[in-house]
């Protein structure tokens, strides 16, 4: 079943390349999500998200559809009758994920592993609002504005059984700075280099951005 979440806000992309989990990574070997090759095991695309409360009501119940159609299969008539996990759940001050955006967030997850019986996944779409296609290496923001295709899949196996989302394509509306990102979480953009006297933003000339080529590919976008 396939389905578009409108307008949330991305939290964490992994998208531009393979993720994994490695346990001896980040600051004193405590362990990290790295970028990884893509036949690296359980390489993964992946992004949180928080949603609006009328888009989460939307997707809960798409899940719940979704798993009643699976158990009514005679093929899956050993799955447990109600959903054990979802792909979404309010978080609350307290929890790691918790961004203190809103005093309950209601956030969701979708990944798309990095290969299928061996053969490679192709790279997630990434789009602009008009659906220009951002480069393979495009490096999506926290704290940007989207909609998110995913495709919703209900399981049940030895790792439990439930309801997920695979990751499709992301259509960014806007692409938000570190600033933007810092300011919406009362966090402070940190910056390796002192004061020191020479140029500012204050002076007079300031120089404008390069413009960006659009890169246009229509071929599988949902939007």
């Amino acid at each position: 079943m396939q389905h578009i979440i409108n307008n949330v806000t991305i939290l964490y992309p992994r998208l531009n390349q393979p993720y994994h989990w490695d346990p001896t990574g980040g600051k004193e070997g405590k362990g990290q999500t790295v970028p990884c090759k893509w036949d690296t095991p359980e390489a993964k695309y992946e992004t949180r998200f928080i949603m609006e409360k009328d888009e989460a009501s939307k997707l809960a119940k798409l899940c719940q559809q979704a798993y009643k159609n699976a158990i009514e299969d005679s093929r899956n008539r050993n799955w447990p009758k109600e959903i054990m996990a979802y792909p979404s759940a309010t978080v609350k001050e307290g929890d790691k994920f918790y961004q203190g955006i809103s005093e309950a967030e209601l956030q969701g997850w979708t990944r798309l592993r990095a290969q299928f019986g061996g053969e490679k996944t192709t790279l997630p779409k990434q789009v602009d609002a008009k659906r220009n296609t951002f480069p393979d290496d495009f490096q999506l923001t926290s704290g940007s504005k989207a909609n998110i295709a995913v495709t919703i899949y209900p399981y049940s196996g030895g790792n439990g059984s439930g309801v997920a989302l695979r990751f499709r394509a992301v259509q960014v509306t806007h692409l938000a700075t570190p600033e933007e990102w810092a300011a919406m979480t009362n966090r402070k953009v940190q910056s390796p280099f002192d004061v020191v006297d020479g140029y500012t933003t204050d002076d007079t000339f300031v120089s404008a951005p390069a413009p960006v080529e659009d890169l246009l590919e229509d071929d599988e976008i949902p939007f």
